[in-house]
């Protein structure tokens, strides 16, 4: 092994992978220089990687104690590797264990009678390793321990944790089985939206599932988005992951919309009214149209908000208080976003970059001089913001609340994408936490032969570690605060991430997979779930490693199961009694082509119309491929006779050549995916309302209108639309 592989062995990056088809590709010396000068490594020369790979090798030796030390509660071994000068051996050590409370339990150990494990000269001083007991047990939480041993200082982070992630009652003996519905929120239309879904909408749709015998409605992810952003428009791509997107707020259901004079004499022009039929008419969601109508209505409910609730002469309201504890709760990351959204805003007034890494005077660093004098003078823009926010965090509790008032057994499952948008707040206000030039993505594989870069800087792994887990740990406490089962998007990413950049003139992505510490994810999501009664689904998709789905398994992550995805070994598809219990099973998912999508090759052409194919061959294999999976759809459905009607199967034998959409294909799909095995069913909405188009096609932006489309029917209609109920009394007939 080269002094460069053995740098990139220990910073975590992999030598190779095997790909859906089972090939193997090898990391490139190329790929890994770029990584390791991306983690901070200088690999110029041979004096530089073995100083680096020294100093690696021997940090937790002088540290003592690693960053992290993870257990779950049914583990017998608790004890904790001390390193330590040979000549310290012989010492008291005398410790202190803090809980998150800053209870402090404190004790002494003697070290002398304790087995050395291991050793190591390190700069002519002998080290050696010890195993320790501080502790018995301890309930699951987060803990700070403190070894003292001749005044000398070590510290590490305890993470104790319940071994299964948070359960619904029946799920562990496999009594718990449900039906719901997925979503796209701002795809909703309404007589009452303004342009986009809002979370009026959503609280429609519950009460329409729960009317319908359903137990959980899925959405796409709710972070706060760009507002200017004109051709990236991802829910999963965002300016922020943990806190809420006020563009989904029904403004008219906000009390200083009914009541200020400023806010009624601006609804009452012409140009407003005409604003609002405009977005709302409109096929597909005009996202920068949204923005700039409700923020200016918003900064007119705002300025009413202050004077009525935040003037001091008058005193501080009820509705103000609430406010105030809303904004010191969320603390340092929430006022971090907003200051983020004020310094955005001021910039694209002067026509400036919408991207932090371009904007000027030392903004970029979130504790220089501008960046803080910027804070001091405009604390009310500011606070504006954190207005915005907490209107839009009150009606998704509300939309929260409504699915228990409901008796749901689930209620609201939401979504956290797997990566930090690049140019967002996260990466702004932890830059040394992410590897800030790399992205997240995807190998190329057949259906995607360029492979994927998905916009995402990821975490440094060691330095996430270092900093204990903080902004992930506050991350997923956000993203659970109104879900009761929460989807980790790409959950591989608990293990490892497929890093990725470009070269010139090369389409191609290159890359390789870089390792995080799974235990240690999976320990938080656990402690978090729990607090939270939040179950954790794993978007497991795509390359999984070995390994990996028997380890959600064993740590009570809830699989993701997609029917056009799940195939026997001998290419069929697989059977409905063959799926995991512990899973949740979908047709198809918002990435994926929809029921008469898939039929019609609509996901195939569309890849090759954005120009995803490398070539001509790859496009006609992979039509070639279609063609014989509707064969097989065919015969799945007849052996489960799924199909409304006899009828119903000669018609789609009759459009096997895919130029047209069988009759009732939709309830033969979802008559037999809601059959499956799986604890949780979630229908898809537009494979009720028939659509063909897909949502979003991944590796693209300006290619295609991703997550702009919009439903072809009102939400206020649907109650009268036969096709809802249709489809869920198949689904219930199937699930109870």
């Amino acid at each position: 092994m080269s002094k460069l592989e053995e740098l990139a062995k220990i910073s975590g990056i992999s030598s190779e992978y095997i790909d859906k088809t089972g090939q193997t590709h090898y990391t490139t010396d190329a790929v890994r220089r770029c990584f390791l000068k991306d983690m901070g490594y200088s690999t110029d020369s041979d004096s530089e990687l073995d100083s680096n790979i020294k100093k690696l090798d021997e940090r937790i030796w002088k540290d003592g104690f690693d960053y992290i030390n993870s257990f779950f509660t049914n583990e017998t071994d608790m004890s904790i590797k001390l390193h330590l000068p040979e000549s310290e051996k012989s010492k008291i050590a005398t410790y202190e264990l803090e809980d998150e409370q800053g209870s402090i339990n404190t004790g002494q150990i003697s070290l002398s009678s304790i087995p050395i494990e291991e050793r190591k000269l390190i700069d002519g001083v002998n080290f050696v390793m010890i195993k320790v007991n501080f502790f018995k047990q301890l309930s699951p939480g987060y803990y700070k321990l403190r070894a003292i041993i001749d005044n000398k200082s070590y510290e590490t982070m305890i993470i104790m944790a319940q071994p299964k992630c948070y359960l619904k009652e029946g799920l562990e003996e496999e009594t718990f089985r449900v039906y719901g519905l997925a979503i796209q929120l701002y795809a909703l239309r309404s007589k009452n939206n303004m342009g986009i879904g809002d979370f009026t909408d959503l609280k429609a749709i519950i009460k329409l599932v729960a009317q319908n015998g359903g137990d959980v409605v899925g959405v796409n992810p709710l972070g706060a988005s760009f507002p200017e952003s004109r051709d990236d428009v991802s829910p999963y791509r965002i300016l922020t992951r943990a806190f809420i997107n006020y563009a989904y707020i029904d403004l008219k259901a906000v009390p200083e919309y009914q009541t200020s004079p400023e806010v009624q004499e601006l609804i009452a022009t012409e140009e407003i009214k005409n604003q609002i039929e405009h977005l709302r008419s409109l096929d597909k969601v005009d996202y920068l149209g949204v923005y700039r109508l409700k923020i200016k209505l918003l900064k007119a409910m705002y300025r009413y908000f202050k004077e009525i609730h935040l003037n001091p002469s008058k005193g501080i309201s009820q509705r103000g208080a609430a406010f105030k504890k809303f904004v010191t709760s969320k603390g340092k990351p929430f006022a971090n976003t907003c200051l983020f959204e004020a310094i955005l805003e001021k910039h694209n007034e002067n026509g400036m970059h919408n991207d932090w890494r371009f904007w000027p005077n030392n903004y970029d660093k979130i504790n220089s001089f501008h960046t803080r004098d910027f804070e001091q003078i405009n604390q009310d823009l500011i606070q504006f913001y954190a207005y915005c926010h907490w209107l839009a965090d009150e009606q998704l509790k509300e939309a929260a609340n409504l699915c228990k008032e409901l008796n749901m057994k689930i209620g609201l499952y939401l979504d956290s994408p797997i990566g930090a948008a690049a140019s967002g707040v996260e990466v702004w206000e932890n830059r040394d936490l992410f590897a800030e030039n790399m992205g997240i993505g995807a190998p190329a594989d057949p259906m995607r032969p360029r492979g994927q870069s998905w916009g995402f800087a990821p975490y440094h792994p060691q330095k996430l570690r270092q900093a204990h887990y903080a902004p992930f740990i506050s991350l997923i406490r956000e993203n659970m605060q109104h879900a009761k089962a929460l989807r980790i998007d790409h959950a591989m990413g608990l293990m490892r991430l497929f890093w990725v950049y470009f070269v010139e003139n090369n389409p191609v992505v290159q890359g390789a997979y870089v390792y995080y510490n799974m235990r240690e994810m999976v320990a938080i999501l656990s402690i978090e779930s729990h607090r939270a009664q939040c179950m954790v689904i794993g978007e497991d998709l795509g390359t999984v490693p070995a390994g990996f789905r028997e380890y959600m398994y064993e740590h009570g992550l809830i699989s993701n199961k997609v029917f056009f995805r799940q195939k026997d070994k001998d290419g069929t598809f697989l059977a409905p009694e063959k799926y995991q219990y512990l899973s949740l099973a979908q047709a198809s998912t918002h990435d994926q082509a929809t029921a008469y999508g898939y039929w019609l090759d609509e996901d195939i052409n569309t890849f090759k119309s954005c120009n995803l194919y490398v070539n001509e061959e790859q496009y006609r294999n992979n039509l070639e491929i279609r063609n014989k999976e509707r064969a097989l759809l065919i015969k799945a459905f007849e052996s489960q006779q799924t199909f409304p009607s006899e009828e119903c199967q000669k018609d789609a034998e009759a459009k096997l050549n895919g130029k047209s959409v069988p009759e009732k294909l939709e309830y033969a799909v979802n008559k037999y995916v809601s059959r499956t095995n799986s604890a949780i069913f979630l229908q898809r909405i537009e494979d009720i309302y028939g659509q063909i188009a897909m949502e979003n096609v991944p590796g693209t932006i300006a290619e295609y209108p991703n997550w702009r489309i919009k439903l072809t029917i009102n939400v206020d209609d649907m109650d009268k639309d036969n096709r809802f109920k249709a489809m869920f009394d198949i689904i219930r007939n199937e699930r109870c």
